[in-house]
């Protein structure tokens, strides 16, 4: 079997206050107090919860980092500053250490920079946004009764545009065994022996803008090296990024691993597409350490049937590992699927935000709505309870969009709330999921936010909550628990970044309300209330 090398259950993220950060109390006036379709300026958590701020876009992630001008943007702040954009990729545990305060790793990913929102000219600076995105390692410890960064911290570093990375697999004879960077980084996931898989979306438009500047993303056939499942190995500060070629090539959304009965680490994967599809990689258990566990195994495609999933093996060979959205035809398309969770009993969550291209004669039972862009939320069930099964059944437990009593879009009977495009998922202590919308291209009248959706024993959903509600022009990117501190993390994304929004005016300059200041992508915590 594969060891668990010391991660939190949960796999999707976490954080916590960052040191010389004020500790921002949260008033009583700021509470969400029932379900308001309209976002406001402020963030607002749920009654009995208090919420810190952990890091920010410009904070410090590498010692010696310039202090964040955000007027006055260079590479050398972006490649050593947290991301304009994020979301969570994960967290791992550290060994403990003599003094015993508690220490984690925060991975996380940052897809996107938009000019409009990101520089003061409204521009892009392909030289300057390329450090901007990528991935941020940041090292945390728990002090006070609460989660702060470690400035200077042993594991801290930033992954960007020119990151040296390995490329392994089965891929590699016709690829080469190097890469530089890594592209629009997507939802990732925690592996069952301690390391973090992120995955990288479509990463064409950033290497049309990075070959004006950067002649290596210019050569032929340099898109090849992008659109990979990444592994990093965030306790080693030494170690190069993965990418693992044998789980193939597509735009991807979100990841999830887990491990078969037989000890295999089995991965899942969304497309990043309208009408995306749902891939599985089954590796193979090698001998000793489980470090190149996904560089040999099945690369598979899922279709729907009568009552769920079967998953069909696509063929061997270079195009399906390169090309492999294109093999994939038997496979059958998803309302936008984004980010998955592997729940304690081994059951898959996945997460659709949303399909209005769908027509009346496209509808099956996983997909059951045409023309709806509220989304749903999807879960498998594999067979025997072994994530290396042929077979999963499947239902739609979550439709999302308005409450209108029973029917198409019934909630839980102890529902309080209701949501639309979930995104994001993460799974805490009790079996509960935490899902995060995200309506960007919405007309901004409905507020994004983090919700608590309870599961029954018998696994039907049995109640949705409010947790936590983002500014005007923010999503949701992502979840995470802690456990021990009864703790929950999420990432705040680009806040006042409604249609119209602006650098200079955006539609709120949260998390500080200064006028020098715009608005910042911010990890924070979510204190559990007793």
């Amino acid at each position: 079997m594969l060891r668990r090398r010391g991660i939190l259950a949960g796999a999707t993220a976490l954080a916590s206050p960052a040191l010389g950060l004020p500790r921002l109390a949260v008033g009583q006036s700021r509470t969400i107090t029932g379900h308001s379709e309209a976002p406001t300026l402020d963030d607002q958590p749920a009654k009995g919860w208090s919420r810190d701020v952990l890091i920010r876009w410009g904070d410090p992630v590498l010692p010696g980092a310039p202090n964040f001008e955000p007027y006055r943007p260079s590479i050398a702040a972006a490649e050593a500053q947290f991301g304009w954009d994020a979301i969570i990729a994960g967290v791992v545990s550290p060994p403990p250490t003599p003094d015993g305060v508690r220490r984690l790793v925060l991975v996380a990913a940052h897809p996107d920079v938009w000019p409009r929102m990101a520089f003061p000219n409204e521009r892009r600076d392909p030289r300057i946004s390329g450090k901007m995105q990528g991935v941020s390692i940041i090292n945390l410890s728990h002090r006070g009764g609460r989660w702060v960064t470690v400035y200077g911290g042993y594991q801290s570093r930033r992954i960007t545009d020119g990151t040296l990375c390995r490329l392994t697999g089965p891929a590699t004879n016709a690829l080469g065994h190097s890469v530089q960077g890594v592209l629009a980084p997507g939802i990732g996931c925690v592996t069952p022996w301690g390391t973090v898989l992120v995955p990288e979306g479509n990463a064409s438009a950033w290497i049309q803008q990075l070959g004006d500047s950067m002649p290596w993303f210019a050569k032929p056939g340099a898109g090849f090296r992008f659109g990979w499942v990444v592994e990093i190995d965030a306790l080693n500060p030494l170690s190069f990024p993965a990418k693992r070629t044998a789980l193939g090539r597509f735009p991807r959304s979100g990841v999830a691993c887990g491990v078969a009965r037989d000890g295999t680490p089995v991965v899942f994967m969304t497309e990043a597409r309208p009408f995306g599809r749902l891939f599985r990689f089954k590796g193979a258990l090698l001998p000793g350490s489980p470090v190149n566990a996904l560089d040999v195994g099945v690369l598979s495609v899922a279709r729907v049937d009568e009552d769920g999933i079967t998953w069909y093996d696509l063929p061997d060979g270079l195009p399906s590992l390169t090309a492999t959205d294109s093999v994939a035809r038997q496979g059958s398309r998803f309302d936008a699927p984004g980010g998955m969770v592997i729940s304690h009993e081994g059951q898959v969550f996945m997460a659709c935000t949303g399909n209005r291209g769908r027509g009346k004669d496209q509808i099956d039972r996983l997909n059951p709505r045409a023309g709806n862009g509220d989304g749903h939320i999807v879960v498998f069930t594999p067979s025997g309870g072994d994530l290396g099964n042929r077979h999963f059944a499947g239902r739609v437990i979550l439709l999302g969009g308005r409450r209108r009593g029973e029917g198409a879009d019934a909630y839980p009977l102890a529902s309080t709330v209701w949501l639309r495009k979930p995104r994001t998922l993460s799974v805490d202590a009790t079996g509960a999921i935490y899902v995060g919308t995200d309506q960007r291209g919405a007309a901004d009248e409905f507020a994004n936010g983090l919700f608590r959706l309870s599961i029954a024993d018998n696994g039907q959903a049995a109640g949705l909550a409010e947790v936590y509600r983002v500014p005007v022009g923010s999503a949701l990117g992502g979840s995470a628990s802690d456990y021990v501190s009864r703790t929950v993390f999420a990432a705040v994304r680009h806040p006042g970044a409604t249609r119209d929004a602006s650098f200079a005016n955006p539609a709120t300059r949260w998390p500080t309300f200064r006028r020098a200041m715009p608005p910042q992508t911010t990890v924070v915590t979510l204190s559990v209330p007793e």
